[in-house]
């Protein structure tokens, strides 16, 4: 049988890959795959010749979204693309959320504000929501990771809030979410599946003093045990998401006022998979990424 042959999307500032997606590649290796790790947007790659193309890494997306969407479109018509375009497309904007909650998934409260309408007074919009007296987290609804994200303080007594929220809205549509304290208390829980089935789970932690949960600002990932609860809310997460299970997910949740569980974030794109927090999780990803080009190579010479 010919080894499949692999292809991890990146961007151009990760050509040898983000070290989780490193153990990832390793995993397929020893299955005897052929790897490679092409750029997204280099007009040279030939994206047909590969049996499956996984999106890992492209974190440059969010600055020219469109053109990720049409690529990731233009490689589904030549081959496989895991997430499929259409996943793709649909989560790459954070609006995502605010369908997931009108089909009954619990989410952070949200206001939704559309580009080139005019901003409203953000202390206002707060008061109106019943979130007076409250930081609040303003950021665009296209971003990675924390890009364009501001926490404001409780009544935006210096106007920044507003400023901002008026400058993203000029580029693009935004977001307005009451600020969790338990952010800082215990950060994220992110749930990684696989083919639909939870693989692991870790808990991302910031550090003293600060509230985002990326390795840049000096969070750190340490494995851990969702409850049945979460665990069910990130099952429900998905299937609303989709009728056909993704080859890989994350749900982050968060803890809310009472301390439920809320859905932070769905990724279905390129998200980070903390393979290193749990023995045998990169064997299996690689395994059903592998099981995933096989099949496509044999509809491909049906």
């Amino acid at each position: 049988m010919t080894a499949p042959l692999i292809a991890l999307a990146t961007c151009e500032e990760l050509p040898d890959l983000d070290p989780d997606d490193r153990l990832l590649a390793d995993a397929l290796r020893a299955l005897d795959a052929e790897v490679a790790a092409p750029v997204w947007d280099d007009p040279a790659v030939e994206w047909g010749a590969f049996d499956l193309v996984l999106v890992r890494s492209p974190w440059d997306y969010h600055l020219k979204r469109a053109a990720f969407v049409a690529w990731a479109k233009e490689v589904a018509g030549v081959t496989a693309l895991r997430n499929p375009a259409d996943v793709i497309g649909w989560n790459t904007d954070k609006t995502y959320l605010r369908t997931l909650a009108e089909r009954g998934v619990e989410t952070v409260p949200t206001i939704w504000l559309p580009h080139g309408e005019p901003a409203p007074a953000l202390a206002e919009l707060l008061a109106e929501r019943g979130w007076a007296g409250r930081e609040a987290i303003v950021k665009p609804t296209i971003g990675l990771g924390s890009s364009g994200l501001m926490r404001v303080p409780a009544g935006d007594p210096a106007g920044d809030g507003a400023a901002h929220l008026r400058g993203l809205l000029a580029d693009g549509d935004a977001m307005v979410q009451p600020f969790l304290p338990s952010l800082e208390r215990e950060g994220e829980l992110s749930l990684l599946f696989c083919d639909g089935e939870l693989s692991h789970a870790v808990r991302k932690r910031p550090p003293a003093g600060e509230f985002r949960v990326q390795p840049n600002f000096g969070a750190v990932a340490e494995a851990a045990r969702p409850t049945a609860e979460q665990v069910e809310l990130a099952r429900r997460t998905l299937a609303a998401a989709s009728d056909v299970p993704p080859l890989y997910g994350r749900v982050d949740l968060v803890a809310g006022d009472d301390d439920q569980p809320l859905v932070m974030e769905l990724e279905l794109v390129e998200p980070t998979l903390y393979l290193a927090a749990a023995p045998g999780a990169a064997e299996r990803f690689a395994r059903a990424v592998l099981d995933a080009a096989r099949a496509a190579a044999a509809a491909a010479q049906a």
